[in-house]
């Protein structure tokens, strides 16, 4: 995957977009000089590109929110006019200056830019934060997903039996390449033993296809309802997206909120496709790749004795 894509995709550009736009507001208050001004609100303008093409799946209305703040700031903030007036007498030209906004107003536009950034930093925070999954010793886990899991051409075990390997649990793969959320209710089908676990890594192929977002956040449901039903515990394996690709993971939050499923962050998935040689294509796992998703995959999961 391009490293370019991999930084919208693993959330960096989010964070460092909030933190770009209230530091060059900021800065705002205090540069003179209308080339230092402009420089200062170029570099707000693209944090606020970044964090709006990030795809970070959160509601519009908080986008928006924050957008009217933001530009707000870049209108409000400047400490001197960013225009002026000539008006022209008989012999004489008067620069005439607009006056600058009250000391106030600007102190409250700033205020509200960082009170809205900081509030979509911390709806965001929870879901970069990898969950713990509490499973009994020996227990069964099943994974159903598509090619990511079941393996595409790479040697060697792929990265469910890899973590048979290094967690005390009995893994069985039910992934199938070219999977989608719809198809993958046929893979729900074999998960044989009661309250297991199931870990569901699905979508990319809806990602890249012709599925639109609403059938794939009602074939999710479907899936997960189906394995709720039946006790099991789940842990859905957040999508890298591409930028403004929002309403994929809107989904799956909205569907793991639903049911009561952990979400492992996309950044985890995203680790490790950006980690040189884990990849065939940039997509589908390497041998070294599926080593490196099974370690992630165990990092959340603790066993503990039945």
């Amino acid at each position: 995957m391009n490293p370019l894509l991999l930084t919208f995709a693993d959330g960096t550009t989010f964070f460092a977009g909030l933190a770009m736009v209230v530091a060059a507001e900021a800065a705002l208050l205090v540069v003179r000089g209308r080339v230092a001004r402009s420089a200062v609100t170029v570099a707000a303008i693209i944090g606020m590109v970044l964090v709006v093409i990030s795809a970070t799946p959160l509601p519009l209305w908080a986008y928006a929110v924050w957008i009217v703040s933001a530009v707000a700031g870049i209108v409000v903030l400047p400490r001197t006019p960013v225009g002026c007036v000539l008006a022209r007498t008989n012999r004489l030209v008067i620069l005439v200056r607009a006056s600058t906004h009250p000391t106030w107003l600007r102190a409250a536009c700033l205020a509200m830019l960082v009170a809205c950034s900081a509030g979509l930093a911390a709806a965001e925070w929870p879901y970069y934060l990898c969950p713990t999954v509490v499973v009994p010793e020996g227990a069964t886990v099943y994974v159903l997903g598509d090619s990511i899991s079941a393996g595409m051409g790479a040697p060697g075990r792929c990265w469910p039996e890899a973590l048979g390997e290094i967690a005390p649990v009995k893994v069985v793969n039910l992934a199938q390449p070219g999977a989608t959320a719809a198809s993958a209710l046929a893979q729900a089908e074999g998960v044989a033993e009661p309250r297991s676990l199931v870990i569901v890594e699905i979508g990319g192929n809806d990602l890249l296809g012709r599925t639109d977002a609403a059938s794939f956040a009602r074939d999710l449901d479907a899936l997960v309802v189906s394995l709720h039903a039946e006790g099991h515990q789940i842990l859905i394996m957040e999508l890298p997206l591409y930028p403004l690709q929002n309403a994929f993971g809107q989904a799956q939050r909205q569907v793991a909120a639903k049911y009561g499923a952990a979400l492992l962050p996309k950044r985890c998935f995203t680790r490790v496709l950006g980690t040189p040689g884990t990849t065939l294509d940039g997509v589908h796992l390497s041998r070294t790749g599926h080593e490196a998703m099974a370690g992630v995959v165990a990092g959340a999961l603790h066993c503990a004795p039945d």
